[in-house]
């Protein structure tokens, strides 16, 4: 009885946090457009980050995406400001 009690808990905390999760795909497929793109580099011309700035109508998201030379990109994080 506690375990399936725990199994629940558990699974209705991470559906909820994986429902929150904003990825540049799931918010082109809300409608949002691409409105700017912008690359960062660091003092040795290395990239390390590409901000993505996505809008529909008058709501945005800025997106930020790591970049390394030799893995790729590493990390994403969407905010609605």
């Amino acid at each position: 009885m506690k375990k399936t009690i725990l199994t629940c808990l558990f699974l209705i905390f991470f559906s909820t946090s994986f429902a929150d999760e904003m990825t540049i795909n799931s918010l082109l497929k809300q409608g949002y457009k691409i409105k700017d793109d912008t690359i960062i580099k660091n003092a040795a011309g290395k990239i390390n980050q590409k901000i993505i700035t996505l809008i529909n109508g008058k709501n945005y998201v800025v997106c930020t995406i790591k970049l390394n030379s030799l893995a790729g990109p590493s990390f994403q994080k969407c905010i609605k400001p």
